[in-house]
């Protein structure tokens, strides 16, 4: 029993001092009532499920899991485990204690390996709490395919003298929807050659990329080669025939004196602002357009010593702006070469 003593005073009354006891007694009894706050921790997810949609394979998607203690005592992850190899989860490592009022954030990452639907999950385990948390995923893998379009699939270098070299440009373009990446380049035929490409060259999708083929015959008559393109995404090489014919000095592929040709072009500037033209070629009418100069150029003709006694030849023009983005092409223009 807790006595109070308090100073007496003539001036305070009875009941005065009766009611001063009263009050500290009920005071006394609250306090001796008071029970301390259960401490108790509490886990909370961003979310308890992601969908990663659709994917291609080859490629990856990921996603942020944030883990909070929303308690007010200390949460520990004793472990962490992820039910399928084609998710990851990086971050803070296991164990992990996490204090009142802070998180942590993980990446999921999910990296399909084939097509199809998957699914999986997540598992916190909890020092504190027997049964674990649990977080599902799904995603689903799309197969993508790869294609490699070369321009022009055919190069004739025509008449050229022993010993002299032309080269001719040609275009590659991944159309496909996955990366491209070559694994080899190989070339068949005598006088024929390549530059300005290498093996572990990678293509995105839509990509295009220009190099050089070329042609330096050794020996007198005709040629051919065959340039290959080797990538494992590709259900089938690449390839681009090559002809030519090796000629003396002064004498033709056969009998007489051989006379070189070249086709000479002019066209219109354009009412646009560029910064140069690119001029292309094929031998077929309408479309396989294949690029005659690698850079654009500012003047408005071009002379193409490239072409081949007997064949027939069609030709476009695009123009090229500051920013590198190319015109349509131009109307087309026909030569036929003695």
């Amino acid at each position: 029993m807790v006595r109070l003593l308090f100073p007496t005073r003539p001036s305070l009354s009875r009941s005065v001092y009766a009611s001063i006891l009263l009050t500290l007694s009920i005071l006394v009894i609250g306090c001796a009532g008071y029970v301390q706050p259960k401490q108790v921790g509490s886990l909370s997810f961003s979310a308890t499920s992601f969908d990663f949609q659709t994917v291609n394979v080859g490629q990856t998607a990921t996603k942020t899991l944030s883990v909070s203690n929303t308690g007010n005592a200390p949460v520990q992850i004793a472990s962490l485990a992820i039910s399928n190899k084609e998710f990851t989860l990086t971050g803070p490592s296991a164990p992990r204690t996490i204090l009142p009022a802070n998180s942590i954030s993980y990446t999921l990452t999910y990296a399909p390996t084939s097509a199809g639907s998957v699914s999986a999950s997540v598992t916190f385990n909890l020092a504190s709490i027997t049964t674990p948390v649990s977080i599902s995923l799904s995603g689903k893998g799309k197969a993508v395919s790869t294609n490699l379009v070369i321009s022009p699939s055919v190069v004739s270098f025509g008449n050229l003298a022993l010993k002299s070299t032309s080269t001719q440009n040609v275009t590659l373009q991944n159309t496909g929807e996955a990366n491209l990446s070559l694994q080899g380049v190989t070339v068949s035929g005598a006088g024929f050659g390549y530059s300005d490409l290498s093996p572990g060259f990678s293509l995105a999708p839509k990509q295009k990329v220009t190099f050089q083929v070329w042609f330096s015959p050794k020996v007198a008559g005709p040629a051919s080669g065959t340039l290959t393109l080797l990538s494992a995404s590709l259900t089938s090489p690449g390839t681009l025939k090559m002809t030519g014919d090796g000629v003396t000095s002064g004498s033709g592929s056969g009998s007489g004196s051989q006379t070189p040709h070249s086709v000479a072009l002019n066209w219109s500037a354009s009412s646009s602002q560029v910064i140069g033209y690119r001029v292309y070629r094929s031998e077929s009418s309408g479309g396989g357009y294949g690029p005659l100069n690698g850079t654009t150029i500012t003047a408005l003709n071009f002379s193409d010593t490239t072409v081949a006694s007997g064949n027939t030849y069609y030709y476009v023009v695009t123009s090229v702006d500051a920013s590198g983005d190319e015109s349509v092409y131009s109307n087309q223009a026909k030569a036929v070469i003695p």
